[in-house]
């Protein structure tokens, strides 16, 4: 075991044996018992630390009944009706929005071949409005 592994152990379980993974607890103790210089000062701040863990005192959790009647006393939110249907609405127009504006929003893959389309497509008729229908 590497000492990088040993000390994620310490950090993650703390300084008791028993907390260790089991698959690798034989392994982290025989690491210990190589190493005490090592891991001396490591193991005595995860010892306080555990120590102040084991301190805390689970709280009481109430009783149902009065889960339940202090619930039943919170006022309940009343939305107005129009809310939803709005809601509906709103999503539904962007999103119409969005889907019209969306073609309009697309580069074509080949821009050049696009102005030169625009530029000159159509100047046959060009010409003949502005010559009149003689040329």
């Amino acid at each position: 075991m590497t000492d990088e592994r040993f000390f994620q152990i310490l950090e993650a379980y703390g300084a008791d044996p028993a907390r260790w993974p089991a698959d690798e607890r034989a392994e982290a103790e025989a690491f210990a018992l190589g190493h005490p210089d090592l891991i001396a000062d490591a193991a005595q701040s995860e010892r306080d630390l555990d120590a102040l863990l084991d301190q805390l005192i689970e709280p009481e959790r109430a009783s149902p009944l009065l889960e339940r009647r202090l619930l039943a006393q919170l006022p309940v939110p009343a939305l107005p009706s129009w809310m939803a249907p709005s809601a509906i609405a709103a999503a539904l127009l962007v999103g119409a929005f969005i889907g019209f504006a969306s073609g309009a929003m697309t580069v074509p893959g080949d821009t050049g071949d696009a102005i030169y389309a625009d530029a000159f497509t159509g100047y046959e008729q060009d010409w003949t409005d502005w010559l009149g229908e003689d040329a």
